[in-house]
């Protein structure tokens, strides 16, 4: 993910992470080292219409990220987009859909396919 991020202009604070697939961290080591990121990137499967309102149901600490205040969180979900199955075989699809929300006017007739701004 770091790399299709600085592909498409972003920095992601996992950069520096050489693991394959998924880190578990606690709230605080997040939220020490991505509390000031402009965008928050999700992932997961919710049921339902997943939203700011949701989100901060999840964690009453999940609003004090800029990317929340900011109303610039990236997210996908899973139950209803094949992420994991279907990304690996079209990355520029992903680097597309990333590019489209980091610079908008780069792309501005893009339709994202997996990842999108949640809306306020």
């Amino acid at each position: 993910m770091a790399q299709l991020f600085k592909d498409a202009g972003a920095d992601y604070f996992l950069k520096e992470d050489t693991h394959s697939g998924g880190v578990s961290l606690d709230f605080e080591t997040v939220y020490s080292q991505a509390a000031y990121a402009d965008y928050w990137r999700i992932v997961n499967s919710y049921k339902g219409k997943f939203s700011y309102e949701a989100l901060q149901a999840e964690d009453v600490r999940y609003a004090d990220f800029q990317a929340f205040k900011k109303k610039q969180v990236i997210y996908c979900n899973m139950s209803e987009k094949p992420f994991y199955e279907s990304m690996p075989m079209e990355p520029e699809v992903v680097l597309a859909d990333l590019i489209a929300i980091f610079h908008p006017q780069l792309l501005p007739d893009h339709t994202p396919r997996y990842y999108e701004c949640l809306k306020p």
